[in-house]
């Protein structure tokens, strides 16, 4: 059975805390992931609708920290931001991804929109207001086949219509963030939550994810208001050519804050609620010589994809101010990736063995331990790593220069409108 909603709102959010400093920042993302943990490892909470923990995120300030500093916000660095949703997924991969996708989706508040818009955004994130997503569809020939469209009519009005599905976050946001194409071309549209003719449906059932609420968002006959259209100039070839390193570095936070709950809440289990196997004559587990030994195997997985994430972020921050170099550009593209495949290893390698270590006992839904490796597995999922890896070793093996994924489509597209703008 699923639940929709069309017009009503979520319940107010008390005022978000205004964080001054990224050492705030830091520490408040800690105490809201410590709270956020203790709630999510309750089993009967798995099937709930996260909205307490949307709350205590929202409360805690850090989905502000991105909004720069003109703009009234912390304008914090990559590195912080990372560290923030790595924090968070450690403590539950859904309520992360929350995080992650909210902080893709405000990136670009502050371009195209009217002043008044623009304020009008800005208020509701230091607020606490979350942004969702309404991007992917279902069905298509591939992730960039879509059928939603808005519609011009004789009497000016944009009509929206169509559906989306891994909307991300949009059950409980504030506002949805969505793209569409239109007599106009493709663009992008803000709606807020409020809006006649947008359905949003907690239609959500994977096995894993479940407090990311990605389900659907219907839009019935929506007209537009075309204030919340923004008018990005796009420059030569669209999209930068490191513009998805951003969501993808936050993926890996996502990925590698889960690898790290799945090693403490394992280490965890051994102390206080596993017995040692009868041959290793100890008296605790956390004694057996040979759990201590894959232990350090997770421990160095997770330390190593850690690394690499606060390696790639800190390329990023480089990245941001010389955008146009294109050995900077290589490198993030390189350094995300690896952080990616690292992150991705880590997380279903440690909290899918690890029942090997700590017994039948922790097999209990009592414990709600497979929330790790339900949540990887399926966050995993999000696009192929294999991909990751190819542009890596392309790089290293034959020089060509590393991609973020759908590079090959995208150019093919370029490449096919320069030849019909330029055919006689």
């Amino acid at each position: 059975m699923t639940a929709s909603l069309s017009t009503s709102s979520p319940a107010a959010t008390p005022r978000a805390r205004r964080l001054a400093t990224e050492a705030e920042a830091l520490a408040a993302a800690r105490q809201a992931a410590d709270a956020i943990a203790e709630i999510s490892a309750d089993p009967a909470q798995n099937d709930r609708l996260p909205l307490r923990q949307a709350e205590i995120l929202s409360q805690s300030g850090v989905t502000a920290i991105a909004l720069p500093k003109e703009l009234g916000g912390l304008g914090a660095s990559v590195a912080t931001i990372v560290e923030t949703v790595r924090l968070i997924s450690a403590a539950d991969g859904g309520v992360g991804q929350l995080l992650q996708i909210h902080n893709v989706m405000i990136r670009g508040v502050g371009v195209g929109f009217a002043p008044t818009v623009r304020d009008r955004l800005v208020a509701d994130i230091l607020d606490g207001k979350r942004f969702g997503n309404a991007l992917a569809e279902v069905g298509g020939k591939n992730k960039f086949d879509h059928k939603t469209f808005a519609e011009r009519q004789p009497d000016g009005r944009l009509i929206l219509n169509g559906s989306k599905f891994y909307s991300t976050g949009s059950y409980l946001a504030e506002w949805i963030s969505l793209s569409a194409g239109s007599t106009e071309g493709p663009i992008n549209i803000l709606l807020h939550r409020d809006t006649p003719g947008l359905e949003l449906v907690d239609d959500w059932r994977a096995f894993g994810q479940r407090h990311s609420v990605s389900g659907t968002v219907r839009f019935n006959g929506i007209v537009v208001d075309e204030r919340f259209v923004p008018r990005r100039p796009q420059g030569p070839g669209g999209m930068p050519r490191t513009g998805l390193t951003w969501p993808q570095i936050l993926h890996a936070a996502i990925d590698t804050g889960i690898a790290r709950g799945a090693l403490d809440a394992a280490i965890h289990h051994l102390r206080h609620n596993s017995r040692p196997w009868v041959d290793a004559e100890v008296e605790h587990a956390a004694q057996e010589p040979h759990i201590i030994k894959t232990i350090g195997e997770y421990a160095v997985a997770v330390r190593a994809a850690e690394a690499l994430l606060r390696h790639a972020a800190q390329r990023f921050d480089e990245h941001r101010v010389d955008p146009d170099s294109k050995p900077l550009q290589d490198e993030l593209i390189l350094a995300v990736a690896s952080a990616r495949a690292a992150s991705d290893d880590a997380s279903l390698r440690i909290s899918s063995d690890m029942f090997a270590l700590l017994g039948a006992n922790s097999s209990l839904a009592k414990w709600n331990l497979d929330r790790f490796w339900r949540d990887a597995r399926v966050h995993t999922t999000h696009d192929p790593i294999r991909w990751r890896l190819h542009h890596v070793g392309n790089y290293y093996l034959n020089g060509v220069d590393p991609a973020e994924y759908g590079a090959a489509l995208r150019e093919r597209r370029q490449n096919a409108g320069t030849t019909a703008a330029g055919a006689p």
